[in-house]
């Protein structure tokens, strides 16, 4: 059986669009940063191999299935490939990668709007929809703040990317919180009157799969702030 419900169309067009996107803007990453143009779309096939691995537990059912220690399975998926990128930084990072296309990243994260869209349809909780749909949206106007402020500058302030990178952060951990503590099980503190679908298909591909995305990017983001004459990559690579 097949954890699927009946999400509005557009919910499902920008999922999975968004999911499409992110081998490409993986390997536009490190083309226009002057970095080496295989490791990016090696890390994009990589990224398709996890998105299809996530596809299929979404599918399934798997954090349902599993019942109270289903809910570790998003902060796994969260956190394991910004891990394997802390390990293999040195290869990632071999050359210095544009700020502002990892900033840009950020952007796509107004795609959470999409969590409200279901609330209205009854599919997902208010105490989650409103501070994981509306959080992603400040995220996502934080990301386009620093672009704009900075757009005639060759670098971005240390200070401002690091600000990106806490707010998005800050964001996803305020999201896990309402969406653990608002699902089935001994760890609900907020009785619904309807079981939650946030974790099904299409919008568990969000904490599933795009999440996990962001996170590597804000990883990228902060790895890059500490290599060796990095925080000049966004000279050649400048976004017009």
């Amino acid at each position: 059986m097949h954890a699927i419900y009946p999400a509005h169309p557009i919910t499902i067009v920008i999922i999975v669009a968004a999911m499409l996107v992110t081998p490409l803007y993986m390997l536009a990453l490190y083309v226009f940063s002057g970095a080496d143009p295989r490791k990016g779309a090696m890390l994009g096939a990589l990224w398709l191999v996890f998105g299809a691995m996530m596809t299929a537990v979404c599918l399934w059912g798997v954090p349902a299935r599993l019942g109270l220690p289903g809910n570790l399975v998003v902060p796994i998926a969260w956190f394991t490939p910004s891990v394997l990128l802390i390990v293999f930084r040195k290869w990632a990072l071999e050359r210095p990668l544009s700020q502002r296309w990892l900033i840009a990243l950020q952007l796509w994260r107004a795609i959470g709007a999409v969590f409200l869209i279901e609330m209205a349809r009854g599919h997902i909780p208010p105490v989650f929809a409103y501070p994981a749909g509306l959080g992603d949206v400040f995220a996502a106007l934080v990301a386009l703040g620093a672009l704009v402020a900075f757009r005639g500058n060759l670098l971005i302030p240390r200070w401002a990317i690091i600000t990106v990178a806490v707010v998005g952060i800050a964001d996803f951990l305020s999201a896990f919180f309402f969406g653990f503590t608002s699902s089935e099980g001994p760890q609900n503190l907020f009785p619904q009157d309807s079981p939650s679908r946030v974790i099904e298909f299409p919008t568990g591909m969000i904490p599933l799969f795009l999440v996990p995305y962001a996170i590597f990017f804000h990883t990228l983001s902060m790895l890059s702030l500490r290599g060796p004459g990095s925080i000049n990559a966004d000279a050649p690579a400048k976004m017009t």
